[in-house]
């Protein structure tokens, strides 16, 4: 179950709101309260509007969002990031936005990046557009790293768009783009789920370089076995599905 909580937050400075008012950031958190508050007061600075999707946490993760001054969606349980995800898009339908930006709760996406995914939407007129790590990936351990190149060879290869960080969680949505996804999946497959959808409704697919952040207090919730054995069962029906199917056109924005 998810319920909304302080939604009527303090509102943010007029010069900033009008600066930033077509934005707004998705935070998906499980056992954050070591990084929550800084990512959130940071994200703060460069949107309209943050929401976290407390996705059952046993910590003060919720209690340090708001305080931070986020909006809140809780799950009264534990249910997965595509679960949180799923949530965000079906509460935030009606909000007026023209851009959303998802971000990790653990601080390994820098929020002053943020910007630079919506200056790309803007520029190339991209419904997502990614965060790659790929261009430097020094820091990346490197189990993540070829994991990473795998998956993401793979999904490029269903989405038909070449993409080099398919894992990466730092992300950019359209409104256009949050409607037209119909997510399914529960857990961190979601990040491919997402792509592959996006690609089949034919909307326009990028990605830009940002920072590799690792070394920070909150660990990975990833489950690497588990996670891996949810991509392959993902990529086994949805590499059917492109055999002997095409591409479903995008709704036009009248049709929405």
């Amino acid at each position: 179950m998810a319920v909304f909580l302080d939604i009527d937050a303090t509102p943010l400075l007029s010069r900033r709101r009008a600066q930033t008012q077509d934005l707004i950031a998705v935070i998906p958190a499980y056992n954050a309260q070591d990084s929550i508050q800084d990512v959130v007061s940071r994200a703060r600075r460069k949107v309209a509007r943050v929401y976290v999707v407390d996705d059952g946490s046993t910590d003060a993760t919720a209690a340090n969002a708001k305080r931070a001054g986020a909006s809140l969606i809780v799950h009264t349980s534990n249910r997965g990031k595509g679960a949180a995800l799923h949530s965000a898009f079906a509460c935030l339908d009606d909000e007026q936005f023209t851009y959303m930006i998802i971000l990790d709760a653990d601080g390994q996406h820098d929020p002053n990046e943020l910007h630079r995914l919506v200056d790309e939407a803007r520029r190339s007129q991209a419904d997502v557009v990614c965060g790659t790590r790929m261009d430097n990936p020094q820091d990346m351990p490197w189990l993540r790293r070829a994991t990473n190149k795998t998956m993401s060879g793979i999904v490029s290869w269903l989405c038909r768009v070449k993409l080099t960080d398919t894992q990466c969680g730092f992300r950019l949505l359209s409104k256009r783009a949050v409607r037209c996804i119909k997510l399914k999946k529960t857990n961190f497959e979601v990040e491919s789920e997402m792509l592959i959808q996006a690609a089949r409704n034919g909307l326009k697919v990028t990605e830009i370089p940002i920072r590799s952040i690792y070394g920070t207090t909150q660990s990975s919730h990833i489950k690497p076995v588990h996670d891996t054995v949810r991509f392959i069962r993902l990529v086994g029906w949805l590499a059917v599905a492109r055999c002997f199917g095409g591409n479903k056109p995008a709704p036009t924005p009248a049709e929405e």
